[in-house]
């Protein structure tokens, strides 16, 4: 037993993981399938045409749309001028002065390291030094050079300084001048040897004017805060360095020829507006027709970009994240488990965005577009959650998507959560037409206040909410014809398919009044019993009174096994043992399913059906197993309980309250209103006991609530009149006749005793 408990929690964690992962699939089908609907183009399919066909047809701009055709001249020449300025000046790097200047740095440290060898004053070996390298050096230079302890060290500092300067460039004074004159600061340092480009700014470069500033600010970065031999290793830096950049105006004007050889002709620029004729039937194909037509014929719509892409993608994404969060929240459980529900949701919004993309393509505004109608359907069949989530998400996406902006988003929104409220509980499909109404009315307002606020014309805001009101209208019957389908598709019931169940001519009941009348009536009762205690709670009422119209039809199969059908008659069971009296009275539940099934009755009503005793023990039954039994441990308790499942909704469980506390009246013999209310408070107790409310999501004060309904209901079923007279009752003188007095009272009593056993019987089944 224990392995078979295992097994089944398995399979019923599998079955849910599966659940999970076809939503995510359909919801990765729906992202792949509306993308693909906003953005490729739906005129693929057009014929191509070339220039001078006759054109066949009138064709017009589905959307606004701009293309190039025809040279702009202007455009064209302005192109030509700025495209020499944007090409920087070259300036050549003489890589034969700055190795001169390298060359001329070592040999003077060669020098250097002579005469500080030289045993004589250091002024002597300063003045040698001067003759010697032909420096411009101060004397007061010249010795700290000469006194500077690691000479090696200075050599490889000032040699690398100097490679620094000639890498950062040094300007000659000609090349300056060209600069400023022509106005630019962008240069390219042109390498002849190695072919090298370096891009740069005129500003980053030094001249001969600031050349000892330049490797001062980098001699301090190698020799730091020595003030003295900065001074002097800068010195000796600007009396050999030279300008090594110098202007190459050949290069220069090759490169900007280039850049205007390269300048394409610039195309005049036309917008095409949403509507407007682009060829017209009859007349000659030229190459503009063929411009305009190309625009219309690409895999991707003209006026969606890339980014437009990116950015749709990541919309959906985020409203997803929202949906997600607002479900989360008001949903008990994980609400990606309901795959029906989902695909239901996701048909609705594809619908409209595929209804959006048409309108777009109209001259009707976008208010047109009938979000309401989906909300309407949406509410009918799943509920509010799903349907105000949808009108949010919705109104949010066709916004963005027609370039509305709030206005759109408002009004679809406001028509949205009208039709939703106004269709709330709808039982007739003309109440379907007048949601639409009001959600047209609502769009009407809303455009009206938009109209206002921005500052419209009236004529263009009263156009629009007609377009609004009509877009309600379209609504309501979208809704009114689409319904009956996703009804049928999804079987799901509405108020509206429950009411036509609910016609008492409907086959199944009358077999069941016709072959089971007992039943019949039992079955009328409960579905009043069981509305009643669901308005208390504001449970579905209808649907509870439906479902127990149809919950009892299992015993059509054998009617007279059950009490209330026995009509007088000896009961069926005696004879039969206990466990065979269970298994035949149970067995209803199944025959019930087997029954709605070929009768094709709604998915919701089958689970009253099934459900609408739970697993609950068939207590009469049991009871006389355990007074025959020997030994109590032989008896199965499980074979006298009925299969299940449990209640899993609210209705469900109201339908099984009310089934036994109706059954169970029959055997008051007093039903007073203090009787009444003892036995409902012991049947919901002992249900509640039971363990039968465990899956439904009823509350203690639901409960109360339920429980007082019943006692009204009983109290008016069960209820007294004044007695009247009995002529047959009285002798011929007037008088009373005691006799038949005494006889009806004794013949009262035996008609009570026999119904309390046939309704022990009623109990168990």
């Amino acid at each position: 037993m224990k392995n078979n408990s295992n097994s089944g929690e398995w399979k019923k964690v599998n079955l849910l993981k599966r659940r999970e992962t076809i939503s995510v699939l359909l919801i990765a089908v729906f992202l792949v399938l509306s993308l693909s609907s906003i953005f490729i183009n739906p005129q693929l399919y057009q014929r191509r045409i070339h220039e001078g066909d006759i054109a066949l047809k009138d064709v017009y701009a589905p959307y606004d749309f701009t293309y190039n055709w025809g040279v702009d001249e202007e455009k064209t020449r302005s192109a030509c001028e700025r495209a020499p300025r944007a090409v920087p000046y070259f300036l050549c790097r003489d890589t034969a002065v700055e190795r001169d200047a390298r060359g001329g740095l070592e040999t003077f440290f060669a020098v250097l390291a002579d005469e500080a060898g030289k045993d004589i004053h250091l002024s002597e070996k300063a003045d040698n030094l001067r003759k010697r390298t032909g420096a411009e050096l101060t004397d007061k230079q010249c010795k700290v050079l000469l006194g500077y302890p690691d000479a090696e060290r200075l050599r490889k500092g000032v040699v690398r300084v100097a490679g620094d300067l000639f890498q950062t460039g040094c300007i000659d004074d000609d090349a300056r001048r060209i600069l400023e004159a022509q106005g630019t600061d962008k240069v390219v340092i042109y390498d002849r040897e190695s072919g090298n480009r370096v891009p740069c700014v005129s500003g980053d470069l030094f001249d001969r004017s600031n050349i000892r500033s330049a490797a001062d600010a980098q001699i301090y970065a190698y020799f730091g805060e020595k003030g003295k031999i900065r001074q002097a290793t800068a010195a000796l830096l600007a009396a050999y360095l030279e300008p090594s950049l110098k202007a190459d105006e050949k290069r220069t004007s090759a490169e900007r020829e280039a850049a205007v050889r390269k300048v394409q002709p610039v195309c005049q620029t036309w917008e095409v507006k949403k509507n407007e004729l682009i060829i017209e039937k009859g007349k000659r194909v030229n190459d503009r027709h063929i411009s305009e037509l190309s625009q219309l014929t690409g895999f991707l719509k003209e006026e969606r970009s890339r980014m437009f892409f990116m950015g749709t993608l990541l919309l959906f994404l985020l409203l997803g994240l929202i949906g997600t969060v607002y479900m989360a929240f008001v949903q008990q459980v994980n609400f990606l488990r309901n795959t029906k529900d989902i695909t239901i949701m996701l048909l609705a919004m594809f619908f409209i965005i595929i209804v959006a993309d048409i309108v777009i393509r109209m001259p009707q505004p976008s208010y047109f577009i009938p979000v309401s109608g989906m909300s309407m359907m949406l509410m009918l069949l799943i509920g509010f959650n799903a349907a105000f989530l949808s009108v949010i998400l919705m109104s949010i996406l066709v916004a963005v998507l027609t370039g509305g902006g709030i206005e759109v988003a408002l009004v679809l929104m406001v028509g949205g959560a009208v039709g939703m409220y106004a269709v709330r509980g709808a039982r007739r499909r003309a109440s379907i037409l007048w949601a639409g109404l009001l959600a047209g009315m609502a769009k009407f307002l809303a455009i009206i206040c938009a109209g206002l606020i921005n500052g419209i014309e009236m004529n263009v805001y009263l156009r629009d909410g007609l377009w609004g009101i009509s877009s309600g209208l379209l609504s309501g019957l979208i809704v009114m014809g689409l319904l009956p389908v996703f009804e049928y598709i999804f079987k799901v019931s509405t108020n509206i398919s429950l009411l036509e169940m609910s016609d008492l001519n409907h086959p199944l009941l009358k077999k069941l009044a016709m072959e089971t009348p007992g039943t019949y009536h039992h079955s009328i009762t409960v579905g009043s019993l069981a509305e009643a205690a669901c308005d208390s709670i504001n449970a579905n009422g209808l649907l509870a009174r439906v479902g127990a119209y149809y919950h009892d039809i299992g015993k059509l199969s054998k009617p007279q096994y059950y009490s209330e059908n026995e009509m007088g008659e000896r009961s069926k069971h005696t004879g039969l043992t206990p466990s065979m009296s269970a298994l035949i009275i149970g067995k209803h539940v199944k025959e019930g399913v087997e029954m709605a099934n070929r009768y094709k009755l709604n998915n919701a009503i089958t689970d009253f059906i099934r459900q609408h005793h739970g697993t609950s023990l068939m207590a009469y039954f049991y009871q006389k197993a355990l007074e025959a039994a020997k030994d109590d441990s032989t008896l199965n308790e499980g074979s006298f309980r009925y299969p299940g499942p449990k209640p899993q909704t609210k209705e469900i469980a109201i339908v099984l309250l009310a089934d036994s506390i109706e059954a169970s009246s029959r055997a008051l013999d007093e039903p007073t209103p203090s009787n009444i209310r003892q036995l409902v408070k012991k049947v919901i107790n002992s249900r509640f006991i039971d363990g039968q409310m465990d899956e439904c999501d009823l509350t203690l004060k639901d409960m109360h609530e339920i429980a007082d309904s019943f006692v009204r209901g009983l109290m008016a079923i069960f209820h007294t009149r004044a007695s009247y007279p009995d002529e047959g009752a009285k002798t011929s003188g007037g008088k009373p006749n005691v006799k038949s007095k005494l006889r009806k009272q004794k013949s009262k009593k035996a008609d009570s005793s026999s119904r309390d056993n046939k309704d022990r019987e009623q109990n168990a089944g």
